[in-house]
């Protein structure tokens, strides 16, 4: 066992009960919010659908919220579980992403907060898996705080806020890509659908999917 462990036994991330590792989860609350499914992208949009992973509540809302907003970004040791079980989803699916696209937070955000909680949550996984983590997106500063709004104020809120860095346009333009966007929370799906126009209005041939860890839906 290591040192740390010994002077701060390491205990479910969530209720506190004894466990084996820091950032484990017990049984229970894992169970508790454990709710991978696939749900589909609006029609005749740029999105084919959107993999979730676990339900919006309990110790998956509290960590999420450490993370975003208590600077506590080592709380994502607990997305672990559910990222190794969606490993195990994509080798039955045989699905491997060209390049996996982050939703970026805008500059002011970055320096305020000191990181993405996006790339926190899963850019470790994403190498582990060999897989391309590319920054492709740029978030433009002027969007209110999403949580203060409603479903269509969401989708006016976001429209233009995306854009592709122009320095990667000549590297992608013109190859079949499958694309995976990750973020850390679903709820409507404005920001997904808005980062997936602005790729595919740039990279037409792009085939987009995305994944993110939690929500409500």
């Amino acid at each position: 066992m290591r040192l740390w462990d010994l002077l701060c036994p390491p205990t479910c991330i969530h209720c506190g009960k004894d466990v084996y590792t820091q950032g484990e989860w017990c049984d229970t609350c894992l169970q508790a919010v454990m709710h991978e499914r696939c749900i589909l992208g609006p029609k005749h949009s740029s999105l084919e659908c959107i993999y979730i992973l676990a339900d919006y509540i309990g110790g998956i809302k509290t960590m999420l919220h450490d993370i975003k907003f208590n600077g506590k970004k080592e709380r994502a040791l607990g997305a672990a579980p559910f990222l190794q079980r969606f490993t195990v989803t994509c080798l039955d699916m045989q699905y491997v992403p060209t390049i996996v696209v982050p939703i970026p937070i805008s500059e002011s955000k970055r320096k305020q907060r000191g990181y993405n909680q996006v790339e926190v949550l899963f850019k470790n996984w994403v190498m582990q898996q060999g897989w391309n983590w590319v920054d492709l997106l740029l978030k433009l500063d002027g969007s209110k705080p999403m949580w203060t709004l409603t479903k269509e104020e969401r989708r006016k809120n976001m429209k233009g806020h995306f854009l592709v860095r122009p320095t990667m346009v000549d590297t992608y333009v013109d190859k079949d890509l499958s694309v995976l966007l990750v973020d850390d929370i679903y709820t409507t799906g404005a920001t997904l659908l808005e980062a997936a126009e602005t790729i595919h209005a740039v990279l037409p041939k792009a085939k987009i999917k995305a994944l993110t860890l939690a929500s409500g839906a």
